[in-house]
């Protein structure tokens, strides 16, 4: 047997990238009033950089965590699990059941060249836990956001 592709490319976010993510999701915390924990992790689920701000429940560390871990490692938010499950809850109950995999809104995919297809290249995940479930996500997005603009200067 040949192997037509012997070894696999892989893209992550640059440790420049996740704190820039990280400053932006602090940022809209702070604006709606909130404080939270973030995790970016790269494309291997491994973190590159994380934070606790003030006052954020310590819980959140791991849960932060857990929500970018769950994002990268299944390619999609966090808060679909509900919906995409809703119909198979023998399946929602044993996915809920396994370490680090988490099912609560604010956590994001990072990804590079989005296609119309729904695919694109995983290369890391924000998570953002502490606040409602909204406010997470909203802090997860302007994460994501700021990245984006990075890309397009």
């Amino acid at each position: 047997m040949t192997i037509q592709n012997p070894t696999h490319s892989l893209q992550e976010l640059s440790a420049d990238s996740a704190l820039q993510m990280l400053i932006a999701a602090k940022e809209q915390a702070e604006a709606l009033g909130v404080a939270v924990c973030i995790s970016v992790v790269g494309s291997q689920g491994i973190p590159l950089a994380r934070l606790r701000m003030n006052g954020a429940p310590l819980h959140s560390i791991d849960y932060a965590e857990d929500k970018a871990f769950t994002a990268v490692s299944f390619k999609c938010p966090t808060h679909e699990w509900d919906q995409r499950l809703s119909a198979h809850p023998s399946v929602q109950q044993a996915l809920a059941g396994h370490p680090r995999m988490l099912m609560l809104g604010g956590g994001l995919p990072v990804t590079l060249n989005p296609h119309a297809d729904n695919t694109a290249q995983i290369v890391g995940a924000v998570g953002v836990s502490g606040a409602s479930v909204d406010q997470d996500i909203q802090c997860a997005e302007a994460a994501i956001s700021a990245w984006s603009q990075q890309l397009a200067e």
